[in-house]
């Protein structure tokens, strides 16, 4: 099994993905803040059933996607951004993009230290 084929690293890097996704969304929404008409942006997240591939079984996995929120207006303009919650949120994302990323360089020092240590 390749390392790219591991379950485990596949879920950190789709997350570091997902995050990094927030991360941009929530950036995009501050610097909008001022512009009228202005509609905030969200990620998602939303289960899809993976197409199956000969021999193998069916297996449901996390898709991120965008949404507008055109639900609210919370100035007359039409803009319904809140910095504060939006530089909360990318905070959230920092965090979890931080954690993911300690995690994966984890997970790549052990391999590093059983490459380096087996061929004694």
């Amino acid at each position: 099994m390749s390392l790219f084929e591991d379950k485990s690293y596949q879920s950190l890097v789709n997350g570091l993905d997902s995050a990094w996704m927030k991360q941009k969304v929530h950036s995009n929404n501050i610097a909008n803040s001022e512009t009228p008409g202005f509609k905030t942006k969200n990620v998602e997240f939303k289960e899809i059933l993976s197409k199956a591939e000969e021999g193998k079984r069916a297996s449901w996995e996390q898709k991120a996607v965008v949404t507008t929120d055109d639900s609210t207006s919370s100035r007359p303009d039409g803009n319904n951004v809140n910095v504060d919650k939006e530089e909360l949120e990318m905070w959230q994302a920092y965090a979890q993009y931080s954690a993911l990323s300690q995690r994966l360089a984890g997970k790549l020092s052990s391999l590093r230290y059983v490459i380096n240590n087996t061929a004694k």
